[in-house]
């Protein structure tokens, strides 16, 4: 298929989008094919209406719930350096040594069994995600797929596709499948890593870069190898549903930072029912201000990290990343985990504001997920199994003031999250049944007849 750019001058054509299975169709039309919104140096222009871009979103809006993977080299080395509490999957910058180095110590820590990835699916299932996120490359720029671009990849040192093994098992337990993506590479000699001096970089990489011929900076050069990295991923894995790039921070963002515009482009043209966050643009996940707006020219959701937005995101598309522990990856000093019903709750916050939950898993180095992990989300997916019309495929409801709740898409059901015991329901909220019966049960949630408001 042509690019999207492309067809949009041929002026004959538009382009339609089968967004359930990730086809595109191309229907005639007599009019000329211009913009929604324009583009600019920086952006690349936006073609869908408002009413293409809500049937592409409808699937994820409804969604609700997924399921976040953070593994890789990191893992391996399960928050320690060389004996000493370094982090995870930012260790290599922690610690400030090059790539060679951190190589050589995570490459023989890092062991994941067969059969791995259809455990996370399974667990994911039985939590009722609808969708997962898999990390094919973080920071440390160490591919979790077979690329032709590099020898710095699972497949040339483990003989494994684990981004194949991924798709392979969350497609077959009826669960859509993303790839988290690094802008970010730590391990590339000619990353340009001076565009943003406060942009992570560990010291060392810079010592064995300096003064070598092949390891100089250019980044036009990053640029196309990240590039053929973006169209390798969303050429050989099938319908691919979600991109979660990260991350950019001043100028190391848009055009200059990433060619983002060129980036998006592809993407649509590759993957055209693709749903992609806004980090390729300059943006902090920890930013606690909700008047901040979308450019959906940036992206297609806000990515606020490890905290429910206090209003949400109004009119905007949005999804919280958040961990059960602390960490991302996989750390043998994480061990302040929350509860089944803070997730629980975390989950309700989001739905009722607008947004999905995106949980996190850190598997350890041969792929196992810790036990109080998966007990976590074992208990969302038994909560979810009673309450789960109050959130797949709802809407906000913001008629009762102070009381969290949402509503169905047809309007006629209104779902209100009960709070904890002692705390009192406003006034002016209706009776109605608990889902399940049980009102002593945690989380419990009031359903109630909008005709009886």
């Amino acid at each position: 298929m042509k690019r999207l750019l492309s067809l949009a001058y041929l002026g004959f054509f538009s382009l339609s989008v089968n967004f359930l299975s990730g086809t595109a169709v191309l229907a005639e039309t007599q009019s000329e094919c211009v913009p929604v919104i324009a583009g600019d140096e920086d952006h690349a222009p936006v073609w869908e209406t408002r009413e293409q871009r809500d049937a592409r979103m409808k699937w994820w809006r409804d969604a609700k719930f997924g399921m976040f993977i953070h593994f890789g080299l990191y893992s391996g080395l399960g928050g320690e350096w060389r004996g000493v509490p370094a982090g995870t999957e930012w260790i290599q910058k922690n610690v400030e040594t090059d790539t060679q180095t951190y190589r050589e110590e995570a490459f023989p820590l890092f062991r994941p069994r067969k059969g791995v990835a259809e455990e996370w699916a399974e667990l994911a299932r039985a939590a009722g995600c609808r969708y997962a996120v898999f990390t094919t490359k973080h920071h440390d720029g160490f591919a979790m797929f077979d690329s032709a671009q590099t020898d710095y990849d699972s497949q040339e040192r483990f003989g494994r596709d684990f981004t194949r093994e991924f798709v392979d098992a969350f497609r077959g337990n009826g669960m859509r499948v993303g790839f988290y993506h690094s802008v970010i590479d730590w391990a590339h000699p000619n990353y340009d890593y001076t565009i943003c001096p406060d942009l992570c970089y560990p010291q060392q990489q810079k010592v064995w870069r300096k003064g070598v011929p092949g390891r100089e900076i250019n980044h036009p050069v990053y640029l196309n190898y990240l590039k053929n990295q973006v169209r390798e991923l969303l050429t050989n894995y099938g319908n691919v549903d979600v991109i979660w790039w990260d991350y950019s921070q001043g100028a190391a963002s848009g055009k200059r930072g990433w060619d983002a515009p060129g980036l998006i482009e592809l993407c649509r043209e590759l993957q055209p029912g693709i749903v992609m966050n806004n980090r390729l643009y300059a943006y902090s996940g920890f930013d606690t201000d909700t008047n901040v707006k979308l450019d959906i020219r940036c992206g297609d959701t806000m990515s606020p990290e490890k905290h429910v937005p206090a209003k949400g995101y109004p009119d905007t598309d949005w999804e919280t990343c958040m961990t059960v522990g602390d960490k991302w990856g996989y750390n043998r000093y994480d061990t302040r985990i929350k509860s089944v019903e803070t997730v629980v709750r975390q989950l309700q916050e989001c739905a009722a504001k607008g947004g999905n939950l995106l949980l996190n898993i850190g598997p350890k180095a041969d792929g196992s997920v810790p036990e109080e992990v998966k007990k976590v989300f074992r208990g969302v997916g038994k909560w979810l199994r009673t309450n789960g019309e109050a959130i797949y495929g709802t809407r906000p409801y913001f008629g009762f003031e102070g009381v969290l709740a949402t509503q169905s898409e047809d309007g006629k059901a209104i779902y209100v999250f009960l709070p904890p015991a002692g705390t009192a329901l406003p006034k002016n909220v209706p009776s109605g049944e608990i889902l399940g019966g049980e009102s002593s049960t945690f989380c419990p949630v009031l359903k109630i007849n909008s005709g009886n408001l």
